[in-house]
This record gives structure tokens, C-alpha cells and sequence, in this order.
């Protein structure tokens, strides 16, 4: 391993914790990062889609579906149910930091991706995660009648040495996938052998690093405006503007659309349109005249004469025409153009209103707009004005802060997860949030992001769901539970500060999170409410014994069950009525009678005083009591009467000779 790449990999081991990796692991870890978030438009945490220790052959397995990466049937279904076709691509990577390409270990590699699309029968035996894995492939193709083509299949092997063509171990690659082709399961099967100089690209283009030049042609610069720097519009030839889409490995550059509002739509009846002025000689003459344009955010624009260089660029309108035009690059002439609008801005709001008005050209979901709003931007204000340890990072437009080497990236709270945690913590719906966050911004559009709201329960309810990954993280928390970590919160929510919904009143919400806070600060205190809050989950998935494991965190059922349990505990908690017939006590003498003394129970329980007959003072005969009770005398007794009440004097005892 070179300089360079240990030098990108202490940079990632910082940005997720996992300094306590060994080097092969956290390699690993790194290179699943930077290869899966070619295809991924949202975040997603590496560790997801790495192997268990001991899986042959396989160091990472991403199933990408409509540009997420999913590992649940749930997340799925979730993406079922707001698109009209799937997009699907299986990724799997096999990571090593020897200095050379080993035949023998590739092969090995490839006889993992076989094994995983292998019938059961045929299959060696696997653990529960790849098991997993492979129940969500198989849920996959069973909705293949909504794949727009069959899945893309691609392998990568990674090695931190250098890859010579003509080693002569492309041949054995292309015999060992041959099989996999042959099953026409996919559209494509690939076989990328990753060397250190991909490496360094790859992680380059993930931060975004990478500049593009290209002409444009009659050009037109724009007036100053407050907030942008400088801003150009003319025409790129069309051939020219794919080498902006273009990455390394000659895909689609897929992060260079995050701050678009919507994904490739596929090649609906709009974008088939543009696919046919493509493919129709005159129109494609007429392009630039003809397509609506793009418009490119960028961090850096130098113009020099006609050349334009960009950097850190994203394109925030165009995403469909983009697409179209890297996919028929191939026939693309010289005298066909696109119209492209180039600006570089020095504030975040013109950023952002720039996307707004841009897209609101075209029909767009309202929820792809949530983030610009006013809340929104000031709750990012209030993630930013919270110092450590407690630091988190609200990330309104998807990974905004990749290029920030400084920041962990476990501690940054999507929106998604946003909507997920205070769902669950303060509106009592952890059952709900497995499904997509556009259809639970519809459903809870009065309850949600409120301007009556307070943003510190937002912040709450994500600081808990970050503690629970992170204690699931350090495997401190068993992974079986990660599927309930909603419910988790919302436990320890009801454990903390009760059950009651509170929405658009800030100063109820401000109550609740007082108390919550006041654990917050104390790790004792946050482990002993996490390990009460999965006993309460436990409890109430043994009240539910009909509902299948698979469907109790959809359940809502055990939802009602487990607040109900954490509600006894803290009913039972705060009861100081507690003393009963049989208790051992400590008791004080406060006054002395002839036949008895009077005494004060000490106790936190109200009902705490009592008496204490003459002839259960001693084993002996009494003739004064004074003899054997004094004012103030401590001794231990035992209560031997049934009911507090019953009694004028309350408990009765009996001293413990």
C-alpha cells in the first residue's frame, strides 16, 4: 500500500470511527466507500454492505436499486411503491493489500459471486447476513416483470498493487464469468481489476476533487448578481459535455446529480423524446434548440477565451437529458449542442434557490423540496450551534458533507433518517418507518416539520438514533436489534419523559427534552435506559407471540406493547408506596408508651410510620419498656400486618431480636 492511499485511508478511518479496525478490515471498509458510491445517489454506511469475517471470496456485496443501495425487503418494497420500474445492479468487491493480482484469489472471488446466485441446493452454507442478502436478490428478480433491463452485474477486485494488461489473467476472468453470462440473469456482467492508480481516482472523484474543461461556445456572461460569483450561458457540443458525465472506469460520474432533485426517470415518454432528436439526423442538428438545457453549480469556473474549466461541480437541472445523452454518446456528431448554464455562487440560499426555481420547470415531488425550506435551514443552524460531544450533522441535500474530510460521517443525519428518528421518538410510530420518506412527509404533513415546532426534539430524537448505531457499531448492542432501533428510542423516549404525543408546541416539546437532555449528558444513565428500553422490546415481543419475527418492527402491535411495558416500568419506578406485609425495615424510635413505641420507618415510601406492641420488643418478659427503648434507638423490624390503613397507628411490627 502507497503513501497516497494510507494517507486517504487514515483520512476515512477518521471521518467513520473505526480507527480500532485492523488495516485489512479498514481497507475494506474504505473501498467499499469509495466504489459502491458510484452507483449510490444517497448516503449509506459501508458497513452494511461489508461481509461477516470468515465469507469466502467476498469482502463486499451492494445491491443498488434505483440508485440506493438497500439490504432489507423492506427498503424494497419501499421503492416499489413509488416507482414505476426498477433499476437494479449487483456490486461485489473483493479487497487486498498485497502488491500483486493473484489468479488463484480471483478466482476465488468469482466463485463467491457464483455461489450467491447459485440454487440453494447447490449453495455452500452461508451466515445470516449473506442469507440476507440472497432472500433479497431472490425477492428481486421475483419483480422482474418491473425491470426496465435485466440487473447489472459488476465485479471488482481490488489490489493496492499495479494491474499490467496482457498478464494473461483477463483470459481466466472472462472463462470464470463466462457461466454467469451464459445464465442471461443480466444485462451486463463486468470484471473490474482495481489497481492503486484507481484507487486514487476512484477516492479523488468520490470527494469530488476532479475538474473537467471543455469549449463553449458563444458564451454569454452574466451581470453581477449578490451571491454569484460569476455565471456563463452558451452552447457545449453534446460530445464534449459527456466527458463531464464520464468517471474513470468510463460510467456515469452518478455523484455529480446529488443536488438534483430526482433521479433518472428511465426512458419514459419525455426522455424517449429526447432519445429520438438524438437518433434523428436533423433534430440532432437542432438540440441545442430543442432541449431545455442544463444548469451547472460549480465551485470553480475559469474561463480562458472559449475553454471553460469547472471543479466541484454538480448538475442541479438536466439530469434526465444528461442521461439520455451518455447513453447514445456514441453516435453523437460534431455539429449537434447543448444549451448549458454555468454558475458559481458564494452563497448557500442562491444554491439553493437556483435548484428550486430550476426544477420546478418540470413536474417534481413536493418532498424533493422539503430541505430548501425555511425549518429546515434553521435546524441545520441549531445541529451547527450544539458543540461536542454531542455534534451532529444534518445533511438537507444528500452528501454535502463528503468533501469534508474533518467530519465523521456516522455522525451525519440525513434526511431520511431525520424524518425516521423523530417519527419514532416523538410521535410514536417506530412500526411506520420503514417506509419511503416522501410517502411519510404526505402522511404526517400536519405532525412534521412544523413552524410551531421546536427544532431540539428533532435534534433529540436523531442524538438517540445515533447513539444506538453507535452502540451497535462497537458491538456493544447485539446487531439483531438494528432492524428495531427506532423502537429502541422510542423506549427510552417513554422511559425518560413519557408517551405523550407533542407536536407544534414548543414549550411542551422543550419540557420533554429537558429531561431528555439530563440522560443525554450521562453515559451511565443513556446505557442503562438502552439496556431497559431492549428489555421492554423483548418483553413485548413476547406478548405478541403470533406475529412473525420477520414482520415485528412493522408491527404496530408491538409498538402499542412496548410502550405499554415501558410505562409500568417508570409507573413502577416512580411508586413509593412499596412497603409490604413481611419487609425487613429500619426503624427509629420516636416516642414510648406504656404497652408499645411508636416509630418512623425509614423509607422513601409515604406511608412510614408504625408501632410496636410490648411483647414483640423482646423474647423476655418486659416489666418497663423504658428498660429495653430509648428516643431515637435504630433497629430493625419486620412488618407483620396486611394493610397500612387498617390500623390508626399504620404498620404494625415486630423488632428483630
Amino acid at each position: 500500500m502507497n503513501k497516497i492511499i494510507e494517507n486517504f485511508l487514515d483520512i476515512h478511518k477518521k471521518e467513520y470511527s473505526i480507527e480500532r479496525l485492523d488495516t485489512e478490515t479498514a481497507f475494506e471498509h474504505f473501498t467499499n466507500k469509495c466504489i459502491v458510491n458510484k452507483y449510490s445517489n444517497e448516503r449509506f454506511d459501508p458497513s452494511d454492505i461489508m461481509t461477516d469475517p470468515g465469507e469466502k471470496g467476498l469482502d463486499g456485496v451492494a445491491i443498488c436499486v434505483n440508485g440506493r443501495v438497500i439490504t432489507s425487503n423492506d427498503e424494497l418494497e419501499s421503492i416499489l411503491g413509488e416507482a414505476k420500474s426498477l433499476d437494479v445492479r449487483f456490486v461485489f468487491i473483493q479487497t487486498k493489500t498485497s502488491e500483486h493480482f493473484d489468479g488463484d484469489e480471483i478466482g476465488t472471488f468469482i466463485y463467491g459471486v457464483k455461489a450467491f446466485f447459485a440454487p440453494e441446493a447447490l449453495r455452500p452454507q452461508t451466515n445470516e447476513k449473506m442469507d440476507n442478502l440472497i432472500s433479497l436478490k431472490d425477492e428481486i428478480y421475483r419483480h422482474s416483470i418491473d425491470m426496465t433491463n435485466a440487473p447489472v452485474l459488476d465485479l471488482y477486485y481490488v489490489c493496492c498493487g499495479k494491474w499490467v494488461e496482457g498478464n494473461g489473467l483477463m483470459s481466466r476472468v472472462n472463462l470464470d464469468i463466462q457461466p454467469l453470462i451464459d445464465t442471461q440473469n443480466f444485462s451486463s456482467v463486468a470484471f473490474f481489476p482495481y489497481d492503486s492508480e484507481k484507487i486514487i481516482t476512484t477516492y479523488k472523484e468520490l470527494k469530488k476533487k476532479v475538474s473537467r474543461s471543455f469549449t463553449m461556445e458563444k458564451k454569454v456572461t452574466f451581470p453581477p448578481i449578490d451571491g454569484v460569483k460569476q455565471a456563463f450561458l452558451g452552447l457545449v457540443k453534446c460530445k464534449d459535455f459527456v466527458t463531464i458525465l464520464t468517471d474513470s472506469d468510463n460510467n456515469m460520474l452518478t455523484n455529480i446529480f446529488e443536488d438534483n432533485v430526482r433521479d433518472f426517470q428511465g426512458y419514459n415518454i419525455v426522455n424517449s423524446e429526447i432519445q429520438d432528436s438524438l437518433r434523428h439526423g436533423e433534430d440532432q442538428a437542432r438540440f441545442g434548440l430543442l432541449n431545455n438545457g442544463i444548469t451547472i453549480v460549480a465551485k470553480s469556473i475559469t474561463p480562458v477565451g472559449d475553454q471553460i474549466e469547472i471543479y466541484d461541480y454538480q448538475i442541479v437541472n438536466g439530469c434526465q437529458t444528461s442521461y439520455v445523452l451518455f447513453d447514445n454518446r456514441d453516435i453523437l456528431r460534431d455539429d449537434s449542442f447543448v444549451m448549458v448554464k454555468l454558475i458559481e455562487v458564494t452563497n448557500e440560499d442562491v444554491s439553493d434557490r437556483v435548484i428550486y426555481t430550476t426544477n420546478r420547470q418540470t413536474e417534481v415531488k413536493s418532498e424533493a423540496f422539503v430541505a430548501t425550506k425555511h425549518f429546515h435551514k434553521r435546524l441545520q443552524d441549531y445541529y451547527d450551534a450544539v458543540s461536542n460531544p454531542y455534534r451532529l450533522y444534518y445533511e438537507r441535500r444528500s452528501k454535502q458533507y463528503d468533501l469534508n474530510d474533518g467530519i465523521s460521517k456516522n455522525r451525519v443525519i440525513t434526511l431520511t433518517q431525520q424524518i425516521q428518528s423523530y417519527l419514532a421518538m416523538f410521535l410514536n410510530e417506530p412500526h411506520s418507518t420503514h417506509r419511503y420518506y416522501g410517502e411519510l412527509l404526505r402522511a404526517y404533513d400536519n405532525r412534521l416539520f412544523l413552524d410551531t415546532d421546536d427544532y431540539e426534539p428533532y435534534f433529540c430524537a436523531a442524538y438517540f438514533s445515533y447513539y444506538v448505531d453507535a452502540q451497535i457499531r462497537n458491538n456493544a448492542l447485539d446487531r439483531k436489534y438494528k432492524k428495531f432501533k427506532f423502537h429502541l428510542i422510542c423506549a427510552m423516549r417513554t422511559l425518560i419523559a413519557g408517551s405523550a404525543v407533542v407536536f407544534g408546541q414548543a414549550r411542551q416539546q422543550q419540557k420533554i427534552c429537558k429531561k431528555l437532555w439530563e440522560v443525554m449528558k450521562n453515559d451511565a444513565d443513556m446505557k442503562r435506559m438502552l439496556d431497559a428500553a431492549v428489555t421492554c422490546l423483548d418483553s413485548a415481543c413476547s406478548e405478541c407471540p403470533d406475529i412473525p419475527v420477520s414482520e415485528q418492527h412493522r408491527s404496530k402491535e408491538i409498538t402499542v406493547a412496548m410502550i405499554s411495558v415501558a410505562e409500568r416500568q417508570t409507573k413502577a419506578a416512580k411508586d413509593n408506596a412499596f412497603l409490604k406485609k413481611g419487609d425487613i425495615v429500619h426503624c427509629t424510635v420516636t416516642a414510648i408508651k406504656p404497652y408499645s413505641v411508636d416509630v418512623i420507618i425509614k423509607t422513601d415510601d409515604a406511608r412510614n410510620c408504625g408501632s410496636i406492641y410490648i411483647s414483640r420488643i423482646a423474647k423476655q418478659y418486659i416489666e418497663d419498656i423504658h428498660d429495653f427503648m430509648s428516643i431515637g434507638q435504630i433497629f430493625q423490624a419486620k412488618i407483620i400486618n396486611d394493610n397500612f390503613y387498617e390500623k390508626p397507628w399504620g404498620w404494625e411490627l415486630s423488632k428483630i431480636f
